[in-house]
């Protein structure tokens, strides 16, 4: 974490103030660096990146960017501009948003479809699935701690899970997940560049408690749980807590409708027919097709996981494994959180984010398998700044290793990686899983109680392991003397 240099020792406000005017000072650089404000037409943040949508990439220069105090590393991928700062990212991020709107420039300005019309596909559906989960990551992983840890508590005897302590903490944080809609709607709205607030509508609307209570009544029956609307439109009644496909599908949808809704709505009538029309054939198309449709797309792709694991555990485990630490330089990794979401509601648990875990810890690892050969060869200062991107990449914030050493070292990026996958299989092999979403950090192994002691054990064992491994290969691999 880059602190002013004019903080004072004591003065609080001072020092606020003056790392507040340091990060405006880095983040013009960093404009000019970027071709100027007016070349900034989108711009998002996830736990650590700015991500910039640039109308002219080719303006910005790599090697000016890098060179900005704070700017731990810098990656053009799925058409961003990926600026990785760390922990501190939502300030920097907070402080562009004031600075573009001075500059006449709205943020989140870029047409996604019309981007989509280049023939990238596949980029810009992980951009698109990178911008909706990246601020809504914190939420979900706050609950599924949580959620680990009261089951820790359980588990170590320390609480007892009938007590209304247990009943309450549980209670809450399964309310995160059963409105896990609401929250992606959000998120996906502004990717969509459409009204946040009617997408939440939209979102309510699938969890409607009346709609639930219809369709286990009927299910009670033995009736179809299916209503016909207008006497013709079917509408299937399903359960979309914690959906997230459908709900993505959802907000898509809006961004179509509102607009061929407002061309023909008149002018003097839009702010009240507009919403009106936008809110109430969206959410009657999502509860028709495209609700179903979603849920659909996401069974199948849970299908997909587990026929792979089915047919080989092991190589599946050790692929996800391998490709962690390069999925995270390339800004791809967020790809993973709807998938092990999928799991959790599928099936219970999930077997891949134990894996993104070991892949962070593998990070550590070779990070700092770096610094210990390099600490008597280079500065103290350059000595720390690698210890503690070791450091912080064994709390779940691995960029710092990544940008800072690890790229420099294409030999410690592949032992990491080759940890990460020979841990991944055993991982995967061993069936360590999890119950709840949580961060990727040794902050998170309690929640792993949740699912048994052994459970437990099998993951301290594969942190410990995966660790050592790393580090172990980087030091006999990697050599530091020519860095």
């Amino acid at each position: 974490m880059q602190i002013s240099e004019s903080m004072g020792a004591f003065g609080k406000k001072n020092s606020a103030s003056s790392k507040k005017s340091s990060v405006a000072e880095r983040l013009t650089l960093m404009i000019d660096a970027l071709g100027g404000i007016g070349n900034i037409a989108d711009a998002t943040h996830c736990m650590t990146r700015l991500r910039l949508k640039l109308k002219d990439q080719s303006l910005a220069s790599e090697e000016t960017l890098k060179s900005i105090s704070g700017v731990q590393g810098v990656v053009f991928a799925q058409d961003q501009t990926q600026i990785i700062i760390g922990v501190d990212v939502e300030q920097w991020h907070k402080t562009l948003q004031g600075m573009l709107q001075d500059g006449n420039v709205a943020s989140n300005t870029d047409d996604t479809a019309a981007s989509a019309k280049d023939g990238k596909l596949f980029q810009n559906a992980m951009r698109i699935v990178a911008g909706i989960f990246g601020p809504v990551v914190p939420a979900i992983a706050g609950a599924g701690m949580l959620m680990g840890l009261l089951s820790g508590l359980i588990a170590t005897n320390v609480i007892s899970e009938t007590s209304d302590t247990v009943f309450f903490f549980r209670s809450i944080s399964v309310a995160v997940f059963f409105f896990l809609p609401m929250l992606v709607s959000f998120s996906a709205a502004k990717m969509f560049k459409v009204n946040e607030y009617i997408a939440l509508a939209v979102a309510a609307a699938m969890l409607s408690p009346q709609l639930i209570e219809k369709a286990a009544a009927l299910k009670a029956a033995s009736e179809v749980a299916e209503l016909t609307v207008l006497g013709v439109v079917p509408i299937e009644l399903m359960n979309y807590g914690g959906s997230i496909v459908p709900t993505i599908l959802a907000v898509w949808l809006l961004s179509k409708v509102t607009p061929l809704v407002d061309s023909i709505v008149p002018t003097v009538a839009k702010p009240v027919l507009t919403p009106l029309f936008a809110f109430a054939v969206t959410a009657t198309a999502t509860l028709s097709f495209v609700g179903p449709l979603g849920m659909w797309l996401s069974n199948g792709a849970g299908w997909v996981v587990s026929s792979l694991l089915e047919i080989s555990p092991t190589l599946t485990g050790f692929v996800f494994g391998l490709t962690r630490p390069i999925t995270i330089v390339f800004g791809i990794h967020h790809s993973m959180t709807p998938i092990s979401l999928n799991n959790f509601a599928l099936y219970g648990k999930d077997l891949l984010m134990p894996i993104m875990c070991l892949g962070n810890l593998a990070i550590a690892g070779a990070t700092l398998a770096i610094w210990h050969k390099q600490r008597k060869t280079v500065s103290k200062e350059q000595s720390s700044i690698t210890a503690g991107s070791g450091v912080t990449a064994i709390l779940g914030i691995t960029e710092p290793a990544l940008f800072g050493v690890l790229t420099k070292y294409t030999k410690a990026m592949f032992t990491a990686s080759l940890a990460a996958g020979v841990f991944g299989a055993i991982s995967v092999t061993l069936d360590t899983h999890l119950t709840s979403y949580i961060l990727s950090s040794v902050f998170s192994l309690p929640a792993y109680l949740s699912a048994g002691t052994q459970n437990f054990i099998q993951a301290v064992l594969g942190v410990c392991g995966v660790f050592a491994l790393s580090f172990v290969l980087t030091t006999m691999f990697v050599k530091v003397d020519d860095k």
